[in-house]
């Protein structure tokens, strides 16, 4: 069965004010609702035990108690594995744990081959070298991928902006986008609201809405001239940055390998992280 986190992701566009708000908190606290009751579960997340109902209906489960089962065998694996890398622990085996997330990670960067077409990241690479002016925004988790690949294109492009980093809201900091310039949104979901409306906002203004996001069909995806996919493990506190990171890298090295003043741009940057002030003498 698909975990909780996907069977949101695919049904999301579907769902109701309500039921998004109970999709929020279901992906951020599934370690606690896992063990409350419907109503309980109401009380906690603000909406009424009749959508906690339809909601678990909604995502293709029989009833509530189908739905609390399956979170509690997802909430269960995730302890097995805790467990597991708690009796390495016991052994003094910090290798071995660290060799096991290592495996994981390099299968989950694997499965970016897989899901992504060469071609889409050419495209996307292109977009980078002739858009006016880039605006690069992360949420939540993601901003820190948001950071690694803006730390990168401000050495070899001009006009990059790192929307999380900017001090004032995000929309605020898009707001004078305009044709000729480009978004690249990452984002996993519940994808928000005011990720979306960035997304939208940058469409109405006629700029151009890149993705990054867990699959072609995903919500965010439906704003964007072109998106690339990136496996991000359980969202929020459980996800794996590798994979993420490793796209943004491969990105950043397509921009590079075949263009020499970008190249250039990146020796020099080095030298000048090198440079010693005794190098004046």
């Amino acid at each position: 069965m698909k975990r909780i986190n996907e069977a949101i992701s695919e049904k999301y566009q579907g769902f109701t004010k309500g039921q998004r708000i109970l999709a929020a908190y279901v992906t951020e606290h599934c370690d606690r609702a896992a063990f409350m009751s419907s109503f309980e579960l109401a009380d906690a997340s603000g909406v009424s035990q009749s959508t906690v109902m339809r909601f678990a209906v909604a995502l293709g489960y029989g009833g509530y108690g189908d739905f609390q089962q399956a979170m509690q065998n997802e909430v269960q694996g995730r302890l097995t594995t805790l467990s597991g890398f708690e009796k390495q622990e016991e052994k003094s085996a910090d290798r071995d744990a660290w060799e096991r997330i290592a495996a994981a990670d390099a299968v989950n960067i694997k499965k970016n081959i897989d899901l992504n077409d060469m071609e889409a990241i050419r495209n996307l690479c292109m977009r980078l070298n002739f858009s006016s002016k880039i605006y690069i925004y992360g949420q939540g988790y993601a901003s820190i991928a948001a950071q690694y690949l803006s730390a990168y294109l401000r050495v070899l492009l001009r006009n990059v902006c790192d929307v999380n980093h900017t001090a004032i809201e995000p929309l605020a900091a898009i707001a004078d986008i305009d044709a000729g310039d480009l978004l690249l949104l990452i984002s996993f979901p519940v994808h928000t609201d005011n990720t979306k409306r960035m997304a939208a906002y940058a469409r109405h203004r006629g700029a151009g809405v890149a993705t990054i996001s867990e699959g072609a069909h995903s919500e965010i995806a439906d704003y964007a001239d072109l998106n690339l996919v990136s496996e991000y493990g359980d969202y929020g506190l459980n996800g794996t940055m590798a994979p993420l990171i490793s796209l943004c890298g491969s990105i950043v090295s397509m921009l590079v390998r075949e263009d020499e003043k970008a190249q250039k741009k990146l020796r020099l940057a080095e030298e000048a992280t090198a440079f010693r002030m005794g190098d004046l003498s």
